[in-house]
């Protein structure tokens, strides 16, 4: 695929299309171009006429933004629920427009959508919805309704100036006057959604509007330029929800594309911010960087409509490039998701007064000069998307019909995917069915048939691909939807065509339905797998709550035998009279509870909503493995979980790590700014996580003396590896005649025998597990692990403690060059080590990326509850006349 064009050739390719625009429009419609003044706002004292269409009329009677603000349009930042007020007051005072609310954050703030467009399309609203949708999918031959135009605003909170320009926006839509917007309307919808992520977007307002004077100061050295940790750019938890429109896991997202679904809009607009020194940005972006599964037109028609910002722009006297530093590739961005449904995704980018004034090389930039160049750039997509309807509508119809062809021809014809949790393959089949892909049942199995509309986003989610022309991505190479939810998949050459399609409702009673078998009170005990998803739910739920819960097979001591057998009470629940318990399962003694019987019974039985299936031992002497009463079953310890945060700690990362412990564990997170480590009490927790950049500047002290003394320090990404060269053990050389020691990696369940030996004579990746290491309790023999990160994990001196290394050939999907595949291959991925009383656990990885890494979540929650289960391992050679006498002596005394 040939590279970006020159610039010369660029700019003369843009002025073809503003004047191929300039081209198309009649009188009328000029009327609407001519827009906004070219003088910009002041920066102190802007006013409403600065922004709005100089020869557009209005209605004197309609409210302004003013009388619900305050003030005027930029000259303070907008709170969001200053935006919900003055939207319900532009829905109550309109015929044009209706407001729907399509969720709420998680911070409970509502999300809305305001459908503007005339009375009469209100009046059969619908049934035009309905119809377009149709002949959408349908790959109808035509289609005479309205244009569908989403314009969305602020899903980067911090980046202010896109969620004000929707005020804008809304009164010109609903205050203006004429034959011309009236016929406008007509001929469209209008989408507005005004704020996307409004916890940030709270979080920001309140950051810029708290260092304002009544004299505006443009220094950088200014404090709103320089936003504290975390930035209003996330949500609640930290994550940005720009990298969340194919994963869905928050509600911010779940609800937008419930309603993007249903509307299938031609063109939708993402408004953001970039550095202050910029200018200003839209696409097409890169052109040797679009995903190689959108079609080359939909890149054709993007520039198409360039031509219509560069002619507002230009008249304003504005400077703006495109085809640079932004690209086309991740269908999970706001700009790119619709390219994945026929739909033309624009990304505008406006460079950032990062507060109210900002000096930057190109003069002071102003925030209501930002607003400005928002809105206006607003009106000239609604222009373009009405002057373009017709083949803007064909090109989405065509989209479908063509995808359908394609189906036809795919060599897989299907995919079927399971899991032994059956959770994950649920989880992954409802992300597919909110993203309008049709999922059937095949038994305990899901099948996604490829000849269906919505075949280019299963490709997109299902293959894995490994190479591209061009190799530079903005964003992430591969998001296979299999690996990230850790099931399997087969790939079909024949259609399925059966099964019950699935649907949302249907999840949700099969969740409600899937409730656990009811307790046996008379049981010596209960235990329960730990491979299912809420599992940790229901041990933290228990631990909190005072029961004694143990885990089997965490202690290296007892691993002599694979597994250990435990005689269970026939019931109709469990046709075996035996049943397996494996490494890892949870184990609740009827003896030895501080709690009586019934309130032992009383909170097992509140889990078994979370589905958690609870078998009941019959007595405490186990066949085969260690009694119920045996020292050798660790006890858990209700995990009290402190997590590093503020400084240079990755906010994303932390943000992960804090959204999983606390909505699907339930563990309450202590969250602790990095500077105070050392100044703290740390007594009181029995975890400190260290996500990347967690490290610089931590008190090394704390962090050491907090580990010696029993606690277990948790560390991914850059952390860990600080916490290889601080806390953990390194390999040396072997020193002149001194034998090398043998470290070919061993299970962690060998070493107790091989001692006994001796005392006698992202990109997607693949890893090797060590099943038998208590960190990988519940996962397979290999695992697809994600990585973003290319530091390798050095290589410790205990040939037992890696229980995650990559195979020799890991590359399962996604772009990595091949030196550093050969890199990667072999090395470790997690390693484990006790550290005086305590234990550090150091991951490469993240293994909860953007909290849908199902398939590695498995090692954070194994290191919160059985991280302190971890036993002492070494290498494992002759031992000293020291080490001898003191195992005799151990072993005299009963130890």
């Amino acid at each position: 695929m040939p590279n970006a064009r020159s610039p010369r050739a660029h700019r003369r390719a843009l002025a073809a299309a503003a004047t191929a625009a300039l081209a198309l429009t009649t009188t009328a419609s000029l009327a609407h171009a001519r827009q906004i003044p070219s003088e910009p706002p002041p920066a102190n004292t802007p006013s409403l006429e600065h922004y709005l269409p100089a020869d557009q009329a209005y209605d004197p009677d309609f409210p302004e933004p003013s009388s619900v603000l305050g003030w005027e349009v930029g000259k303070w930042h907008a709170r969001h629920d200053q935006v919900v007020a003055w939207f319900e007051t532009v829905a109550e005072r309109s015929d044009r427009v209706q407001l729907i609310e399509y969720g709420r954050s998680h911070e409970q703030r509502p999300l809305l959508l305001a459908v503007v467009t005339s009375p009469e399309n209100h009046a059969r609203l619908e049934e035009l919805r309905s119809a377009h949708v149709e002949a959408v999918r349908g790959g109808a031959e035509s289609h005479d309704g309205p244009g569908i135009v989403w314009m969305g605003y602020g899903v980067h909170g911090s980046e202010s100036s896109a969620m004000n320009a929707s005020l804008l926006l809304a009164y010109h839509l609903a205050a203006a006057t004429g034959d011309e917007i009236e016929g406008y309307l007509d001929r469209t919808v209008v989408l507005i959604d005004p704020c996307v992520n409004p916890d940030g977007s709270a979080r920001f307002a309140q950051w810029a509007n708290m260092h304002r004077g009544r004299n505006l100061t443009a220094s950088r050295a200014h404090r709103d330029h320089d936003e504290g940790w975390p930035s209003g750019r996330t949500n609640h938890y930290w994550f940005d929800l720009n990298r969340d429109w194919l994963l869905l896991t928050h509600p911010e997202s779940r609800g937008r594309i419930a309603e993007f679904q249903r509307w299938l809009p031609t063109v939708l607009t993402d408004y953001h911010e970039m550095g202050s020194g910029s200018t200003y940005f839209f696409q097409p972006g890169i052109p040797s960087r679009r995903n190689p599964l959108t079609p080359a037109e939909n890149h054709e028609l993007t520039r198409a409509i360039a031509g219509y910002h560069a002619e507002t722009l230009d008249r304003m006297g504005r400077l703006y490039f495109t085809e640079e530093r932004f690209d086309d590739f991740y269908y999970g961005k706001g700009s790119t998701y619709p390219d994945a449904q026929g739909s033309i995704g624009i990304l505008f980018e406006q460079a950032s007064s990062r507060g109210h004034l900002i000096e930057t090389d190109n003069g002071d930039l102003s925030f209501p000069f930002t607003i400005q160049n928002q809105f206006a750039t607003s009106l000239s997509t609604l222009k373009a998307a009405d002057e373009m309807r017709d083949r803007l509508s064909d090109y989405q119809r065509r989209f479908y019909r063509d995808a359908r062809r394609e189906s036809a021809a795919n060599e897989v014809q299907a995919w079927r995917f399971s899991c032994a949790e059956p959770a994950r393959a649920r989880e992954m089949a409802e992300r597919l069915v909110r993203h309008g892909i049709e999922v059937r049942r095949d038994g305990a199995a899901y099948v996604v048939d490829a000849r269906q509309p919505q075949f280019r986003m299963i490709r997109a989610l299902f293959e894995q691909r490994t190479s591209w022309d061009d190799n530079t991505f903005y964003d992430v190479s591969a998001w296979t939807f299999p690996e990230t939810f850790g099931v399997d998949c087969e790939r079909l050459s024949a259609r399925f065509g059966g099964g019950e399609a699935v649907t949302l409702q249907s999840i949700r009673a099969e969740i409600e339905s899937n409730e656990g078998p009811a307790i046996d009170p008379d049981a010596a005990g209960w235990t329960a797998p730990w491979d299912s998803l809420t599992a940790p739910a229901a041990a933290a739920y228990l631990l909190e709550a005072g029961v004694r819960v143990q885990v089997s097979g965490a202690e290296y001591a007892t691993l002599r035998s694979q597994d250990f057998d435990v005689e269970v009470r026939a019931s109709a629940a469990i046709a075996d009279p035996a049943v397996d318990v494996r490494r890892g399962s949870l184990v609740v003694s009827r003896g030895g509870q501080t709690l009586g019987r019934d309130r032992v019974v009383e909170l097992l039985e509140n889990t078994r909503s979370l589905g958690v299936t609870w078998s009941p031992i019959t007595s405490g002497l186990v066949p085969n493995g260690p009694d119920l009463g045996s020292g050798s079953i660790p006890q858990l310890e209700a995990p009290k979980v402190l997590l590093a945060i503020g400084g240079s700690t990755s906010a994303y990362e932390a943000g992960e790590v804090w959204h999983d412990l606390d909505t699907r564990v339930g563990v309450a997170v202590t969250l602790v700014e990095v500077e105070r480590i050392g100044r703290i009490d740390l007594d009181g927790f029995t975890h400190l996580v260290l996500v990347s950049g967690a490290t610089s500047g931590i008190d090394e002290d704390a962090v050491r003396d907090f580990v010696r003394g029993g606690g277990v320090v948790i560390a991914t990404k850059r952390s860990a590896l600080w916490a290889a060269e601080h806390l953990m053990s390194k390999r040396e050389e072997a020193d002149g005649d001194d034998a090398e020691p043998d470290m070919t990696p061993r299970p962690y369940a060998e070493y107790d025998d091989a001692r006994a030996v001796q005392r006698i004579a992202g990109t997607i990746f693949r890893a090797k597990v060590d099943t038998t290491h208590p960190l990988m309790y519940g996962l397979g023999d290999e695992i697809a692990v994600f990585r973003n990160f290319e530091a390798i994990l050095p290589e410790g001196d205990d040939p037992f403690a890696t229980p995650l290394r990559y195979t020799e050939e890991p590359l399962i999907a996604g772009y990595a060059s091949e030196e550093n595949v050969a890199k990667i291959a072999g090395s470790p991925a997690v390693r484990v080590e006790r550290v005086g009383s305590g234990t550090v656990i150091a991951m490469i990885d993240d293994p909860v990326f953007r909290g849908v890494w199902y398939g590695t979540r498995p090692m954070l929650v194994n290191a919160i509850f059985f991280g302190t289960t971890v036993g002492r391992t070494g290498q494992v050679g002759p031992r000293s006349e020291e080490e001898a006498a003191d195992y005799e002596h151990g072993h005299a005394h009963g130890k």
